[in-house]
């Protein structure tokens, strides 16, 4: 997985907007300082679709994955990523046990995903990476 300073990542989005961190704590989209956060961990996957959702950015553009946004909101709980997850493994014919040896995920994340939990967004971007599709393909969309 490529290595990636979320925090500058995410700070030139806002910029883009020509917004700032202050605004997105003002604005209650991330709790004070939670951002600097960024420059040491990844965001969650839930910090990192309302900072979407408030610019209005994909998380493909975000990420830098491709060069033009084409924005559809986000559903910021994400109940089917286990099925989403699924149809892609059969879509590009990879087993789940193929993907979870190659990019070194634990397979009864797959059991907690199937019962509800939420991936963590270095988990969806690792994911996305290892397969060539889009974050936002892996997502729940308004």
């Amino acid at each position: 997985m490529k290595e990636r300073n979320y925090f500058e990542i995410f700070k030139e989005a806002l910029e883009e907007r020509n917004l700032t961190i202050k605004d997105l704590e003002e604005n209650n989209v991330l709790k004070k300082d939670t951002f600097y956060n960024f420059s040491t961990y990844c965001p969650s996957l839930i910090n990192a679709i309302k900072i979407a959702n408030f610019l209005k950015l994909s998380l493909d553009y975000i990420l830098g994955n491709v060069d033009t946004n084409v924005f559809k909101p986000y559903k910021e709980v994400q109940n089917n990523f286990h099925s989403i997850y699924r149809k892609i493994l059969k879509a590009y014919n990879v087993s789940n046990y193929r993907i979870s040896k190659e990019i070194d995920i634990a397979e009864n994340n797959v059991t907690k995903w199937k019962n509800g939990a939420i991936p963590k967004f270095s988990t969806v971007i690792a994911i996305s990476d290892y397969l060539g599709c889009g974050v936002d393909d892996l997502l729940e969309h308004e």
